[in-house]
């Protein structure tokens, strides 16, 4: 299906091997739901189970395409397919404050999906989905001032994911030079991407876990990483990035922040996932701040991002204040 072409339900029930009246029925949900609309010129007043309407994409639905910009397919097919089937598992992880994710599949989705090649690369893609969120991130007065440094400054990415956040970032700031810490697999998807971007010859790749964060950066950055543990977890990643942060090393770390008033937020939509399927949690900036001081890191400040993320920017206790280093 695409926007611009109505397809007959008749032809898209022979095309995807299903019965026509029963696909009419879930198209007329989709497009109560925005996803695909009904092309008025097909409509059978007199017969509500013609089979014969035609349906197209919405711009809404068109995001179910591969070949869209920002496409969510690959988020689609996470939450329809293992996630789909965890979250029926909803029960458990409220009962016992387990993982319904592990319960299910026997190990946690991290190990579940290394172990699965197809399922691992359609899970870096679908974190690549949310990429829109990092969009202002280049500009953050952090990675501007490591870009104007006199010499050649380096930003980590600690697990990095496919390399989306640290290749936008080194296409903004061509001075700069990266580091990509990830797992084997996701190493080689990183390099193919920067190598397209046209900066892989700027980044160094480690494989390894958090232990193995690299010592000398100027800035490192932990994106969407911490809300996949607990407190305990959280406070151990943290210290491994004091330990390899230089003195005058900046910290950011992109998560999603629970507002403190209780409004609407995709993050508490993303909490819940956590508890079911991941095992850990979203949690507000006052939290974050208290196990940055756990750390050994002091919590400077933080900034909205798109799809209610933020950055919040950390130092190593006792550093100078960034602007005082800077001036």
């Amino acid at each position: 299906m695409d926007p611009r072409t109505a397809c007959r339900t008749e032809d898209l029930a022979r095309l995807t091997g299903s019965d026509p009246r029963s696909l009419a029925v879930l198209l007329r949900y989709l497009a109560m739901a925005g996803a695909v609309t009904q092309d008025p010129g097909q409509e059978d007043e007199e017969d509500e189970e013609d089979e014969g309407d035609g349906f197209r994409l919405t711009e809404l639905g068109a995001l179910l395409r591969a070949d869209t910009p920002g496409s969510m397919r690959p988020l689609a097919l996470m939450y329809g397919g293992p996630f789909y089937r965890s979250f029926g598992g909803l029960d458990h992880a409220v009962r016992t404050g387990q993982p319904a994710f592990d319960h299910l599949f026997g190990e946690n989705h991290f190990d579940h999906f290394a172990r699965d090649g197809e399922l691992a690369a359609l899970f870096d893609r679908s974190m690549a989905a949310s990429s829109r969120m990092f969009r202002p991130l280049p500009a953050h007065p952090v990675i501007t001032a490591a870009a104007q440094a006199p010499a050649a400054a380096t930003v980590v990415d600690v697990a990095g994911g496919n390399g989306e956040l640290l290749g936008r970032i080194l296409t903004a700031h061509p001075r700069l030079r990266g580091v990509l810490l990830e797992r084997p697999h996701a190493v080689e998807a990183a390099r193919r991407l920067l190598d397209d971007a046209g900066c892989g010859a700027r980044c160094d790749y480690r494989t390894g876990d958090f232990a193995d964060v690299p010592p000398g950066g100027d800035v490192y950055v932990l994106s969407r990483v911490l809300h996949d543990w607990d407190d305990d977890r959280c406070r151990e990643i943290l210290r491994h990035c004091v330990r390899a942060m230089p003195a005058h090393a900046d910290l950011l770390v992109v998560e999603r922040l629970l507002p403190a008033d209780g409004s609407p937020s995709l993050a508490t939509a993303w909490d819940l996932h956590m508890l079911c399927n991941v095992g850990g949690r979203e949690r507000r900036a006052d939290h974050y701040a208290r196990l940055f001081a756990e750390a050994g890191l002091r919590l400077v400040g933080h900034r909205p991002l798109p799809l209610d993320a933020h950055v919040l920017h950390a130092r190593r206790a006792g550093a100078p204040d960034p602007a005082a280093r800077r001036s």
